[in-house]
């Protein structure tokens, strides 16, 4: 890969010297240079990997460009070398509020300067990736905050250091109140047994989590069954840095444990009571056999009614552990639909024809996507949501996706020409797809939603927004996993919400040599071949 090196001093030796040292790097290293007010500009335009800027430069107008290039999303990250011919730490204490990383000492040698080039790459790289860790952490913290299921971080020491929002509706409590209450007690062995148990269970045999049911008196001086979850948290040496507690309400639950034990106590006592009267027990048989068989019929009917709303594999969750993991996809492709001029429709049709009509798109959408293996994410006002690549992950799923946006658009397309043959008027749809990275889970606790975060549902969306009625629009990413597949329309870059240019695609069919159809939406044996590899 060439790696470019912008240098900013007026010194044509300095720039001479250092072509000289890395002349023999097999034309590895090219070299630009720039005056003190150019720094920004080339660097805009060159997108260097390394900027050397000489401590003469470092004047106002060269401050300044720096200060400007540290602003820059696109610029900011590249790493900025100070040239100088001077070594006291004293010398160098200002320049690095600048935006300056390191620098370089003239008369210069070569290793240095590999070492020093190295060495920012190094740290850049490092930040990257910090800063990637820093996002994702900072979202896991919104759903951990929102989430109505109590949170708490225990650090290694027994102390807690973070609740969550759900923890202090739970028990009635702010932090504060139930670090004063309770935090001398949490933590003993004698007055609570079940936690101090579990931390040492954790400790000692460094398992994924413990779970077990205490019982809690509320700032409101109720009583609540709480099941918790007790996980470690341990570092790259295998040591527990922290733990996080889990805390579910389970009492309506246990109170329906206990009225279950209290009837089976009763039966019991019939039981010992009337063993002679065959009558009266094959009676309560029958009754039983009847409730079973009610109990039946509505946990099928429940588990149909789960099924029909989330997930196979997290409704499964769901009914096993009460909670379901959110989980990172890091190949997933999402799907956006949304009708033109909709809020005109609605103020043109009778809302029963509009829901009525909007009901047959939805349901050849559902048709359509079930099809291709993809989940149906969620449908709001006339916009419609799904992915492929999730919740059972595969490679296949920016093709299976585009192939799904061909078929509804096409669709849409003979509707729309059945619907001008009838002198009615024609309802449109934009459509827009987009591959990346996302997390998916549950959230909700009463009404269960399943539903996808991430950069990459962004992103889609801009698509669907800045396509044309009748196109698939593809992002570059999705683009780059299907381009030998389908013929496509280049767009070029396109500027969407924020100021941010995207590459955009229409995407026209498949491929003639991977078509059944003249429309290019229907696979062929050759095609069906290649995509059972994936």
């Amino acid at each position: 890969m060439e790696y470019k090196i912008l240098i900013a001093d007026d010194d044509k030796e300095s720039v001479a010297q250092v072509q000289e040292l890395l002349q023999e790097e097999n034309g590895r290293f090219r070299i630009f240079t720039a005056s003190k007010k150019e720094i920004y500009k080339k660097s805009l335009e060159l997108k260097p990997n390394i900027i050397l800027v000489s401590q003469d430069t470092l004047v106002k107008e060269g401050i300044e460009s720096i200060m400007s290039l540290k602003q820059h999303k696109l610029l900011q990250d590249i790493p900025v070398l100070l040239i100088t011919a001077y070594t006291p730490r004293t010398n160098f204490d200002r320049v690095f509020e600048y935006g300056i990383v390191d620098f370089i000492r003239k008369p210069f040698n070569k290793d240095d300067l590999l070492m020093r080039f190295e060495a920012s790459e190094s740290r850049r790289e490092f930040q990257h990736a910090i800063y990637k860790e820093h996002e994702l952490l900072r979202e896991l913290a919104i759903v951990a905050q929102k989430t109505a299921t109590g949170v708490l971080i225990i650090n290694a020491g027994g102390w807690i250091e973070w609740v969550n929002e759900g923890f202090q509706k739970m028990y009635g409590y702010t932090f504060d109140e139930f670090k004063e209450k309770y935090e001398k007690t949490l933590f003993d062995k004698a007055k609570n047994p079940k936690l101090y148990n579990a931390i040492q269970t954790c400790k000692e045999k460094k398992i994924d989590s413990v779970s077990y049911e205490s019982k809690w008196k509320t700032k409101r001086e109720d009583y609540k069954w709480i099941q918790t979850t007790l996980t470690p948290v341990l570092n790259e040496q295998n040591e527990i840095i922290k733990f996080i507690s889990i805390e579910s309400d389970i009492t309506d639950l246990k109170e329906v444990e206990e009225q279950m034990e209290a009837k089976n106590e009763n039966l019991l006592t019939l039981a010992e009571n009337l063993e002679n009267t065959n009558i009266l027990l094959d009676n309560q048989r029958k009754e039983i056999e009847k409730q079973k068989e009610f109990i039946e019929e509505q946990k099928k009917k429940s588990d149909e009614l789960l099924l029909n709303i989330l997930p196979f594999e997290t409704a499964e969750q769901l009914k096993k552990k009460g909670f379901a993991r959110s989980k990172q996809y890091k190949l997933v492709t999402i799907l956006f639909t949304d009708f033109k001029d909709f809020s005109h429709l609605t103020n043109t049709m009778d809302s029963q024809e509009l829901i009525k009509e909007l009901n047959i798109y939805i349901q050849k959408f559902d048709e359509i996507i079930e099809d291709h293996f993809i989940e149906k994410i969620k449908t709001i006002g006339d916009a419609y949501m799904c992915a492929g690549g999730l919740p059972l992950r595969n490679k296949s799923n920016p093709i299976d996706v585009t192939l799904a946006g061909l078929k509804i658009q096409k669709f849409m397309n003979d509707f729309r020409d059945e619907k001008l043959k009838n002198n009615e008027h024609p309802w449109e749809l934009r459509l827009g797809i987009h591959t990346g990275e996302v997390i998916a889970g549950v959230i909700g606790k009463k009404k269960f939603a399943y539903d996808i975060w991430g950069d990459a549902v962004n992103k889609a969306s801009r698509m669907e927004q800045s396509g044309e009625v009748g196109k698939v629009n593809v992002s570059g990413d999705t683009y780059q996993y299907i381009k030998d597949y389908f013929d496509f329309t280049y767009r070029g870059k396109i500027k969407v919400k924020n100021d941010v240019d995207l590459e955009m695609y229409f995407v026209n069919r498949l491929k003639p040599e991977y078509s059944e159809d003249e429309a290019g939406t229907i696979p062929n044996a050759a095609f069906r071949k290649i995509l059972a590899k994936y």
